[in-house]
């Protein structure tokens, strides 16, 4: 019998490309599971079996209890999450998964734990790379006119969602009348070219590697549906320095704006990136390196050249 691999939100862009990594080996049994029914859910067809699943956010505690009953039940082996809060939430309790014998293909503790929570992840950039980091602001009263713009980001968030460039002083103290500024980061808004690096690093064999890809065209969500395969030696080793810190076990994604003089990260997300593809494509296949990982194997990098280029686009299928 094969082994099985469950995999949460298949309506997603990077689950959807998980699903089809692994049913491409055909060398697991794949569940996919969404909040919404198979008939709205494309990737629906392409798993052995699907599950409706209770949502992954509106109730922490209650989601881990359920899982847990779902992969006993089930069998489940090996998980694949990429909703923000879901891999968060598995983090947290990894050792009830480990007691069952469910194996996490999702980045380690500690780093998630920074990465999730963007005020622990800026103080922990501007200790340690403080090159790289965006000038944040602790209270309103340290933000002086020449500050302006300003780019204000939920701590816990995603997708680009809360997210807003304040222009001026009269514009932030609007927001701040309409809004708690505790449950935000204030940084200085920077522009330039907007860098995706997918990373992966085996914490056992020390193997890493990274796919660094400039976006070309990017949708409202953050997601790149046009990018060009880059190797950048200065970026390589701000990576490189990035994954030995923080210890990465597992594959997440970062962000960096390039500007004229520097590179500054935006944010690393401690999870599959909706550019998992083009990663896989490029010649890193991050999901079956993810499997690997976990399963405490050596992990087979590939070779990635720069000077590809990758788009997205929309496809019709027939769910009957």
């Amino acid at each position: 019998m094969k082994p099985v691999v469950l995999v949460t939100a298949v309506g997603t862009v990077a689950a959807s490309h998980i699903v089809l990594e692994l049913k491409k080996i055909n060398e697991y049994y794949i569940i996919g599971a969404d909040i919404n029914p198979a008939n709205q859910i494309a990737t629906s067809a392409d798993v052995d079996e699907f599950h409706v699943f209770p949502s992954a956010i509106s109730d922490l505690e209650g989601y881990i209890d359920y899982v847990i009953d779902f992969c006993r039940n089930k069998k489940v082996e090996y998980y694949f999450a990429i909703i923000d809060e879901e891999v968060a939430n598995l983090s947290a309790h990894r050792s009830i998964f480990e007691k069952n014998g469910i194996k996490l293909c999702i980045a380690n503790d500690s780093l998630v734990e920074i990465c999730h929570y963007k005020d622990k992840f800026n103080r922990w950039i501007a200790d340690n790379m403080p090159q790289i980091a965006i000038k944040t602001f602790s209270s309103v009263d340290e933000i002086a006119d020449s500050d302006y713009p300003l780019f204000v980001k939920p701590i816990e968030g995603r997708a680009s969602i809360g997210c807003k460039m304040i222009s001026d002083k009269n514009e932030l103290i609007q927001y701040a009348n309409e809004n708690d500024l505790s449950n935000v980061i204030i940084q200085q808004c920077i522009s330039g070219e907007i860098i995706t690096i997918d990373l992966v690093r085996n914490s056992m064999t020390k193997q890493m590697t990274q796919v660094q890809r400039v976006e070309l065209l990017r949708n409202s969500s953050g997601c790149g549906i046009a990018v060009e395969i880059i190797n950048d030696e200065t970026l390589s080793g701000i990576c490189n320095d990035l994954m030995k810190l923080m210890d990465l076990n597992g594959v997440v994604n970062a962000e960096f704006f390039k500007t004229e003089n520097a590179y500054k990260i935006i944010e690393v997300n401690p999870r599959f990136s909706a550019g998992t593809s083009f990663s896989c494509m490029a010649g890193c296949n991050t999901v079956l390196n993810a499997l690997r990982i976990a399963q405490n194997k050596d992990c087979e990098l590939g070779d990635v050249a720069p000077g590809q280029h990758f788009a997205k686009r929309y496809e019709t299928y027939r769910l009957d």
